[in-house]
């Protein structure tokens, strides 16, 4: 049976400061870079039977240190893009606060089905990346699969699959840079096997991942 590992990438300048990050390409940070290292060096000795990535710089360079040490050419999926904020781009959410309190207000209340101005919910978001996900399922029966993402799809994903309401992803789950998910089929559903791991980022190679075969 497969394990898949979602994956969010690096730090960027704008995670440090706390500015929302969508579809900007915003390149990972000299802290960022070194936390995808990190993580690559975490999954060196996984046996990778496929790497996916999103289109954006900060995860397609994450993903290329993953492959180079796991030996495997990332694969880009225009489908595990970054949640669009639309008109909240790059802003803080205290900006955001004081400029659009009812809508910040109702975001904040069920950001499931509400969306930024001009931008997406997250229901619109799972609707989208859960054609990826059947997919690879369905490709991938055996094997560990490694997606490179974002933070608001690794949450998505994670209260998809274990159906939980997309209203609490914001609430209940926290997903910090260059954090390890991983996610198994099982029994007609999913099992959570990790949640948010960045242990890598403290002690390297302390506590190697798991893998199908360990199933």
């Amino acid at each position: 049976m497969a394990l898949f590992y979602f994956l969010r990438h690096g730090e960027t300048a704008w995670n440090a400061e706390g500015r929302l990050c969508g579809r900007t390409d915003v390149p990972l940070s000299a802290t960022g870079q070194r936390q995808a290292r990190l993580l690559a060096q975490r999954l060196k000795s996984t046996p990778v039977e496929a790497l996916y990535s999103s289109p954006l710089g900060r995860t397609r360079e994450t993903a290329r240190l993953i492959g180079e040490a796991t030996g495997r050419e990332p694969e880009v999926d225009d489908r595990l893009v970054e949640l669009n904020y639309g008109a909240w781009e790059g802003k803080t959410f205290e900006e955001i606060r004081r400029t659009d309190p009812p809508t910040y207000c109702a975001w904040q209340s069920d950001p499931g089905r509400t969306a930024p101005p001009g931008g997406e919910s997250g229901e619109q978001l799972i609707r989208r990346v859960t054609p990826f996900l059947d997919a690879i399922v369905s490709r991938h029966t055996h094997g560990n699969v490694v997606v490179v993402c974002h933070k608001t799809v690794c949450r998505l994903v994670v209260c998809h699959v274990l159906g939980l309401p997309l209203s609490e992803y914001r609430r209940r789950l926290v997903m910090e840079n260059a954090a390890l998910n991983i996610l198994q089929p099982w029994e007609g559903g999913w099992r959570l096997v990790r949640l948010n791991d960045t242990s890598h980022l403290s002690t390297p190679h302390a506590d190697p991942c798991p893998s199908a075969g360990d199933f």
